[in-house]
């Protein structure tokens, strides 16, 4: 039996970062870690369920470190469009697909932390 064709036009690379997930409905926020990302989206585990379609904020941190950088972490905020849900043993298996985003310096992440900003 040949081997399931990968429909996937970019390369996942398995990194653990934490995320924060906000939704319209949602009130503070949800916390997860990637499982996986590519260029363009990730996939994470979430207590809440997302519908497909729905439109989420993120913010993805990048630990210090990560691909050389040694200062601080930094972040991405991120506006990103659910594409899959999967019932998982501890919660719900979202695909997101990121739609635009922004690198947070560290006093820009300190102040998304504190007061999140949806993007415009």
């Amino acid at each position: 039996m040949a081997a399931p064709e990968e429909r996937r036009k970019r390369k996942r690379i398995a990194l653990r970062w934490p995320i924060r997930l906000f939704g319209e409905q949602l009130n503070p926020l949800v916390e997860s870690t990637t499982e996986n990302l590519t260029s363009n989206g990730f996939y994470c585990v979430s207590k809440e369920p997302f519908a497909i379609g729905e439109r989420l904020e993120c913010v993805i941190s990048i630990p210090a470190g990560s691909f050389g950088y040694a200062a601080s972490p930094i972040s991405l905020q991120c506006r990103v469009r659910v594409t899959r849900v999967e019932k998982e043993r501890d919660g719900f298996g979202l695909g997101c697909s990121i739609e635009d985003y922004d690198l947070l310096t560290s006093s820009k992440a300190s102040a998304a932390a504190a007061s999140f900003k949806p993007l415009t």
